[in-house]
């Protein structure tokens, strides 16, 4: 087999598949794990100062919602509208008051669109 010649095509998983709760599960927790940190950083700032530690998973998380994001707009082509609901999901699960999680997702995605923004420049 000529190795230099082997293709591989990688289909993106549709929207119908018994996997898309299970990735839209995902997108919650990474969602909310932004916001978690979020949360944190703000606790770091109003007692002294941000941690090297809370920088680094925020970026860590944010990046890997970038990822996410950029897998999933294909098939999802509202990700924001699903982001948005499946994170403020996850946050309430771990008993976060529905007004602030959704403050906190709303703060993850605007930090997201930044991002998006400036790749496309």
């Amino acid at each position: 087999m000529d190795h230099l010649s082997a293709t591989i095509s990688l289909a993106p998983i549709p929207t119908s598949t018994k996997f898309a709760p299970l990735l839209e599960a995902h997108l919650g927790m990474v969602v909310g794990a932004c916001a978690g940190v979020i949360a944190e950083a703000i606790g770091q700032l109003q007692n002294g100062g941000l941690t090297t530690a809370t920088k680094g998973q925020s970026g860590k998380f944010i990046a890997e919602l970038f990822r996410l994001r950029q897998y999933m707009i294909v098939d999802w082509p509202d990700f924001d509208a699903l982001a948005k609901e499946r994170g403020v999901e996850a946050l309430c699960a771990c008993d976060v008051p529905a007004p602030v999680a959704t403050m906190l997702v709303d703060s993850v995605l605007e930090i997201l669109a930044q991002i998006v923004c400036n790749q496309a420049h």
